[in-house]
Order: structure tokens, then sequence, then C-alpha cells
């Protein structure tokens, strides 16, 4: 659903053609809310710059990804599979790159609980992962620690692995940190879970996908050497309009860029008008983390005091995007 003249709209059109162009199971309809007020709103009364998965008559799915066509077509894909998938050792491996995030457990045959607690958190996560159990017997040697469950990200050429306490909150937290990209695309529904890392917060924003492609492959062998330090994600500002002037940026100005070091709450701004490499991205960083760089200091606001910050530092106590005071967050039904 869309209507021909909001942005929102504009920008997810030609990720939208190219999804439906290169599937070949789905039907595509597009509905201009413009003109078709009624059937939008029959189907979606609140927002016109949205996707939703028909099955029949009903809605079982509102798209909530980034507005690229391989985002759309896999969220598709997983959105029509069950919420855990039986697999066999034969077809393992090649589910493994069957989304960009992919989670198998293997788990012994009987191990009723630790069944139960991959169930549950998948059900949670269903929307944006893809989940497998592996049953296996104690004739198969697979040459592992069971139960195991690994988290693969194809796009990023990353295995992860857990063995440890297989209770729901243990697999639940191994799933969230797991699942990060190397670098992330900002997104309502993840933008809490980067925060609640409690490392320094790298924005990077660019007006297109296309742009922000470039970025992520231009950055990820620098953003993979500080992947445990660092939160580093690229943001559409469609999807966060307030979010740069909230970091003293300009509104409208991009490519752009932002360190929000949330142990101290102190915000760094990028360059302007420098290009955002990896080695000019590396090297602020090192005058940041020297105390080269100042603090951006808002307008009418105490002046930050100068304090020794130097080193990697976690943070102390909880943010949450509500601290953004007027941030509104848009993408399909969701404003925060």
């Amino acid at each position: 659903m869309r209507s021909t003249s909001r942005s929102l709209s504009k920008a997810l059109e030609p990720a939208w053609l190219e999804a439906a162009s290169t599937s070949s199971s789905t039907a595509f309809l597009s509905i201009d809310c413009s003109s078709q007020i009624e059937a939008c709103q029959k189907r979606d009364p609140v927002s016109s710059s949205s996707i939703q998965l028909f099955k029949g008559e009903s809605s079982i799915a509102t798209y909530q990804g980034p507005r690229r066509a391989s985002g759309i077509t896999s969220w598709i894909d997983r959105a029509l599979r069950p919420s855990v998938n039986e697999l066999s050792i034969e077809s393992a491996d090649f589910f493994e790159n069957i989304d960009e995030t992919v989670f198998i457990a293997r788990i012994p045959l009987g191990g009723g609980a630790s069944r139960l607690a991959v169930e549950e958190v998948a059900r949670k996560y269903t929307r944006e992962f893809t989940f497998g159990i592996l049953g296996v017997s104690e004739h198969q040697d697979l040459d592992q620690d069971m139960p195991v469950i690994k988290c693969y990200r194809p796009l990023d050429n990353d295995v992860k692995s857990h063995t440890g306490p297989f209770d729901t909150a243990s697999l639940e937290t191994f799933v969230k940190e797991a699942s990060r990209p190397i670098i992330g695309e900002l997104l309502p529904g993840n933008h809490q879970r980067f925060l609640d890392r409690g490392w320094p917060m790298v924005y990077v924003f660019a007006a297109t996908e296309r742009d922000r492609a470039e970025l992520r492959e231009t950055l990820k062998k620098m953003a993979r050497s500080y992947y445990d330090s660092l939160t580093m994600v690229t943001v559409d500002p469609l999807d966060f309009p307030e979010l740069p002037e909230k970091l003293g940026l300009d509104p409208g100005s991009f490519p752009a860029g932002a360190v929000h070091q949330l142990s101290t709450d102190r915000i760094y701004r990028y360059p302007k008008g420098q290009p955002i490499t990896a080695n000019a991205l590396q090297k602020w960083g090192l005058d940041v983390w020297q105390g080269r760089v100042r603090p951006w200091n808002p307008s009418g606001s105490t002046a930050v005091p100068e304090t020794e910050t130097q080193g990697r530092i976690k943070a102390s106590r909880k943010i949450s995007i509500k601290s953004y005071p007027g941030i509104k967050v848009n993408i399909g039904r969701d404003e925060l």
C-alpha cells in the first residue's frame, strides 16, 4: 500500500519493483492509497506506506525491514515457513544459507526441555530470523557438543555457537547478540536492542539504499575489527527523520556520521564533507579516543567537562530510544 505523494512510498517503490520481478512464487499487488482510499483503509487504516503479506483474505505479516529487495523477498520466504523447521543431516548444510540469519539447533533425540526452549525463542523472533532443529541420535557422530545452537550469517561469512545453558533466557540472549551483523541496518525494531549492548553507537547516515550498501561494504573490514566494542549501523534518514538533528548533524546533508558514547552520553560528529572511508573513519575514531576531538555541545546546554575518557567504556546506565526527545521513527505503521 502506497501513496504517491509520500517520500516513504517513493523510496520503497524501487525495492518493491525489484522484489516483484525476482519472485516467482508470490503475487505482488500495489494499491495507490491516494486514489483507492477505501481499499487501503480496509487492509491497513493506519499506514499508506506498508507491505503486507496475505494468505487468502487474511494478512499474516507486515514488513518492517529495510527498503531493499532482498530484504523483502527474504521476509516473504521466512513468513511462509514454519517458525521451526525440522532438519535432517542431509538438509542442514543447505539450510544454513537459506536466509540472511539462520539458527540451527542440534539436539539429542528426546531432548524435550532443550527443544521447547528453542521453539519458544523461535516463535518470538520468527519474523526476523529463520530457525531449524536437527534431532540427533546417540549413534550419529557429529563430532561436537550437544545440545548446541549455531547462528549462520552468510552475508558476513560468520558463524557463532552457543553450548551453554539451554534455557529460554540464555538462548534469547544468544539470538539477539549473534544475529547482529558486522554493520547493522538501524530499524525501529532493533534500535533498542543495539542500545542495550551498552557499547558506543556509530551511526552512518546515507540517503539511498545503494549508498548505504556501498558504505557497509567499504567499512565492513574495519567494523569487523571493532565488532565486540562498537555497535555500527547504517541509517535511512526517512526512518529516523529527527535523529540527525539530535546527533548534531545537518538535516538533509548526507552521507553523515556520528558516535554516541553511551557511557557518558557524549556525541561526536564526524567532520562534515569528509569522505566516509575505512581509513578516514578509523583515524578520526583514534582522535576521538585520544581526546583530540571535543564532543558536540548542543546550544544552550551545559558544557561537557574535560575528563579522561580513553579506553573502551561500557555503559553503566540503561539508554532508551525514549531518551531522544522528539524523535519520530517512521516505518510502515510504526511511529515511536
